[in-house]
């Protein structure tokens, strides 16, 4: 009797102890979310914001002379401000054909075995799990793409050019917190996930780039978007709250003529501010093959999660500009 006993008290003890240790455990995530949730609302997410952006705002003045843009860069900047995206050649912005080195890498990453076989599997009618859910998306670097310093097309990302767009737009330095390369597979049937409607909620201004490696129609995944529904835009407040409105909502209120549809030969630079709607690529006939770059502020979502999408391998001293070792800063080493 007394075993039993005692037995029974561990067993309470041992339950209580669990008890208690989930408990806290739900406390501390109501805490983060609660936490999380207050800190993303006006008016205490644009002080947070500002304050969190001090450092990267005075670093970027500090650099004036090497950031100031120069002409295809400033109209790049300013079709930004009006309409929240601007097109232009790689090559025009980035002379001396860095474009081909880039194209060249990104076909062998696709005849990476690894890589062939889940192409084949998707295109095959596989609906793999994978990140994001978008199983028409490959991504022959895997989930986590680990990039080198001296790869080509880190020195494009990084270089002066872009970074002065992308500075130039944010008003600040600014931070790289996503590199990808997609293979978008052709499917039939209606658009989901990502490409439906839909704007990114996780910073108050935020450049996207894509790179066509391939030439892109309205068949086999033209990026869409709304001019002038970017945060800064003039048709900010018309469309409402929601991230991803209900599916013919964007139709009706804008025009096919006032929805941007980004076709482009091989070699096209997209900028976005994705703060305003957007869709990305469905292709049916033809696969998407693009290269994405996601440049915020300090004050993103991301970065306040400390989440890693990307790592980096080689020496940061080994890159030249201030700019680009402030855009990487936060990048794990691989």
């Amino acid at each position: 009797m007394e075993r039993t006993a005692e037995s029974l008290a561990r067993g309470r003890l041992f339950g209580l102890g669990r008890h208690l240790r989930d408990s806290a455990g739900k406390v501390r995530r109501f805490y983060r979310r609660t936490r999380a949730e207050f800190r993303y609302r006006w008016p205490v997410y644009d002080v947070w914001r500002r304050v969190r952006n001090t450092e990267p705002r005075r670093l970027y003045r500090l650099e004036a002379a090497r950031m100031a843009p120069r002409e295809i860069e400033e109209t790049v900047i300013r079709q930004l401000r009006e309409t929240g995206i601007s097109m232009v050649q790689l090559d025009d912005l980035l002379p001396g054909r860095k474009f081909s080195e880039i194209q060249r890498w990104a076909a062998a990453q696709l005849q990476v075995p690894a890589a062939r076989e889940r192409i084949a599997a998707v295109e095959g009618g596989a609906r793999p799990k994978v990140k994001g859910d978008k199983y028409y998306i490959v991504r022959p670097l895997g989930d986590t793409p680990v990039f080198a310093v001296d790869d080509a097309v880190i020195g494009a990302t990084l270089s002066d050019p872009i970074l002065r767009v992308v500075c130039g737009y944010l008003g600040m330095f600014a931070r790289l917190v996503a590199l990808d390369l997609w293979y978008n597979v052709p499917m039939e049937g209606p658009d989901v996930f990502s490409q439906r409607w839909h704007r990114d909620p996780e910073d108050r201004a935020l450049i996207k780039t894509f790179l066509y490696l391939r030439d892109v129609g309205e068949s086999n995944g033209a990026f869409c978007y709304v001019p002038g529904t970017h945060n800064a835009g003039p048709l900010r407040q018309r469309i409402g709250r929601y991230n991803y409105p209900d599916d013919g909502v964007i139709e009706e209120r804008f025009p096919s003529s006032a929805r941007l549809v980004c076709t482009g030969r091989a070699g096209t630079l997209v900028f976005c501010d994705t703060t305003g709607f957007h869709r990305g690529g469905h292709a049916t006939a033809g696969a998407r093959f693009v290269f994405n770059a996601v440049y915020t502020t300090n004050g993103s979502e991301p970065l306040t999660r400390a989440v890693s999408q990307f790592s980096l391998k080689g020496s940061r001293s080994d890159l030249q500009s201030p700019a680009a070792r402030y855009a990487v800063g936060l990048v794990r080493d691989a």
